[in-house]
């Protein structure tokens, strides 16, 4: 995965990475939302414990005089168990709750190469068919989702927290 010629590497996360992937999450948010919304951190912190499939991708090592090494998280997707999501969700399907990269780091393809490596590892896990939901008015995520093989599934409805019309997407394995 390139950006600005260097390779994101995608990896398993662990406990240690909750933090990071809440700043990316938090601030993902924000630069889609045009502002931050209290409550987002919050909303999305337990999801972290129904992970079936979590990968982070590091910011690059970039060579030079002032820098050490990793720059922290520029993306990471988290997909959590089956019936974690929504009710009207099909009830053996895993649920992509969190994907989000950093805002330096949009619209490069890593969150295509996050969300590809995600649905190939769950059904590798045997799954066969994910689900996830979308802000309407999010028209580049919905654009990635569709052009991923992902299809509307059900009637939008209001998100809970920002008072959205939001969609469910559902993919074949």
């Amino acid at each position: 995965m390139s950006s600005r010629g260097a390779v994101h590497e995608l990896r398993c996360a662990v406990p240690a990475d909750v933090e990071a992937c809440l700043a990316v999450w938090v601030a993902a948010c924000a630069a889609r939302d045009g502002r931050a919304f209290d409550g987002v951190a919050e909303r999305a912190r337990p999801k972290f414990g129904a992970g079936v499939v979590w990968l982070v991708a590091d910011a690059p090592v970039v060579d030079g005089p002032d820098v050490d090494g990793p720059r922290g998280v520029d993306g990471f997707v988290l997909a959590t168990r089956p019936g974690s999501g929504l009710p009207g969700d099909p009830e053996d399907a895993p649920v992509v709750g969190l994907l989000a990269t950093r805002p330096g780091a949009q619209a490069r393809g890593l969150g295509r190469a996050l969300l590809r490596e995600a649905t190939r590892q769950l059904g590798a896990l045997g799954h066969h068919r994910v689900a996830l939901h979308a802000l309407l008015d999010n028209v580049a995520a919905v654009g990635l989702y569709e052009s991923e093989g992902w299809v509307a599934a059900g009637d939008p409805f209001e998100h809970s927290l920002l008072k959205r019309p939001t969609q469910r997407f559902d993919r074949l394995l």
